[in-house]
């Protein structure tokens, strides 16, 4: 009887010692999922001395929302000491219940970066390097993640707002004169930042009919959900999303957004409220317009920032300030300089591991297996016009021979599947331009359509 006892007190210990193993285990495994992933928050804290100047003027002449929005210039207490605009204009678009105040520490950042830069080399400004003008917009902290109609809203604002501002630089212009030796454009575009859904409100702006064509030529947007809506509450935010992401897919195909340049920093997974992938806009504009990044990849940043921190983070401030004062061009009416140098610029700063550019050629790169790739196109799918392979062909066979870029072979099979194998170098598309009006063209051979004889029949190139 003793015996039994004990084998039924044994039996019990070891379920109860296992079944503790177990909860240990999992309340490590749980506690590990939920915080031991979170990169460690270590931003340095920002510091400004701001001011904020309501553009009083900027009423219902101007906008029908004059009562319910306000537009401010943001000033830096120390270096700005005049009130009115006369650099390069920057806009700063507000997210979800967000604040006008939140410009604060890029503004103040990019300002203390363009003075210490000018005061080492002062023959800068000659150069087109003139500083910014930081203006705000004040959205009543309006709920947009949940509300249609407040991003429509927002959006026919921001334009009204661009329009505002560029109307007051031909006159601060002249009034402030930047230099004695260079002669500066009028500003003709203006640089928008955008923070969460301020960043979709800013593309929206570019879809409404009160949208001025160049007048928003680069768009940085922080810990913004460009591909949907976080929280799907309302069925307009989709519509809204829907529409403007077609807007954007489209415009640079057609020719709208050629000029744009469109940035997206994300938070990575400190960001609670934003998943990073839907900050990804790689889906809406090709690489030569767009880039999309963690704030963890950044170099000099290397942390992971949660949804309101990438704005005021100190590291991050920074490098927004040092890639802002390299893009600047007030000699040009966009007040940036050129596209590609842009984009080279904001790669270098943002990705500075990146081992190639958009500027990289064929003829550049050492010859190796691996820079090329294989095709097969096969029937019913995208048709090739002879034309333009026997173009591709003589840009290839126009190189040195140990750089062509483009190999018709053999299919080796039956004339009946109709299938023609190219080996190709990528970087041939690159640089089609002197062939071709289109300055950025992109593989799209998916397939030809071959005919009775087994020929490739006459078809539209699609790029």
């Amino acid at each position: 009887m003793r015996a039994a006892v004990l084998r039924f007190v044994s039996a019990h210990i070891s379920l109860l010692c296992l079944l503790l193993v177990t909860a240990a285990v999992g309340l490590l495994t749980t506690h590990s999922y939920f915080n031991g992933q979170a990169d460690v928050a270590n931003c340095a804290m920002s510091y400004s001395r701001p001011r904020y100047i309501e553009q009083t003027e900027f009423g219902r002449s101007w906008t029908r929302y004059s009562a319910k929005y306000k537009l401010y210039l943001y000033r830096e207490g120390g270096f700005d000491v005049h009130n009115q605009a006369f650099r390069i204009p920057v806009l700063f678009v507000p997210g979800n219940a967000g604040s006008h105040k939140q410009v604060r520490s890029i503004a103040s950042a990019t300002a203390s970066a363009f003075v210490e830069l000018v005061g080492k080399r002062p023959e800068l400004v000659d150069q087109g390097m003139v500083g910014y003008d930081f203006f705000t917009l004040g959205l009543n902290e309006e709920l947009t993640a949940l509300h249609g109609y407040s991003i429509l809203e927002q959006a026919d604002f921001v334009n009204d707002a661009i329009r505002y501002i560029l109307a007051q630089y031909p006159r601060t212009r002249a009034r402030h004169r930047l230099s004695k030796d260079t002669e500066f454009a009028s500003p003709a575009s203006v640089v928008v930042v955008g923070h969460s859904m301020g960043g979709v409100v800013a593309r929206t702006a570019f879809t409404l009919g009160n949208h001025m064509p160049g007048s928003a030529q680069a768009l940085f947007t922080l810990s913004t959900p460009h591909s949907s809506p976080t929280a799907s509450l309302e069925w307009h935010v989709e519509q809204v999303y829907t529409r403007v992401n077609q807007f954007w897919r489209h415009g640079f195909r057609n020719g709208t957004l050629d000029d744009v340049s469109l940035v997206s920093i994300a938070g990575g997974n400190l960001d609670s409220m934003i998943n990073s992938d839907y900050t990804y806009v790689g889906s809406l504009a090709p690489a030569r317009n767009a880039l999309s990044v963690l704030s963890s990849g950044i170099n000099d940043v290397w942390l992971g920032q949660d949804h309101q921190s990438v704005l005021w983070c100190g590291q991050m401030a920074r490098k927004f300030a040092a890639m802002m004062i390299e893009i600047m061009d007030a000699r040009s009416p966009s007040q940036l300089v050129p596209l590609d140098q842009r984009m080279a610029i904001m790669r270098r700063q943002l990705l500075p591991s990146i081992d190639r550019s958009v500027e990289t050629q064929t003829h550049d790169r050492p010859m190796r297996a691996d820079n090329y790739r294989y095709v097969q196109l096969a029937e019913d799918s995208v048709k090739l016009h002879p034309l333009d392979l026997r173009k591709l062909a003589e840009r290839s066979q126009a190189r040195p021979r140990k750089a062509r870029a483009l190999h018709l072979l053999p299919s080796g099979i039956a004339a009946k599947d109709k299938v023609l194998q190219i080996l190709y170098d990528p970087q041939l598309f690159a640089d089609a331009s002197s062939d071709s009006e289109r300055t950025d063209v992109q593989l799209a051979l998916l397939g030809c359509r071959g005919n009775d004889t087994g020929t490739v029949a006459d078809a539209d190139l699609d790029v």
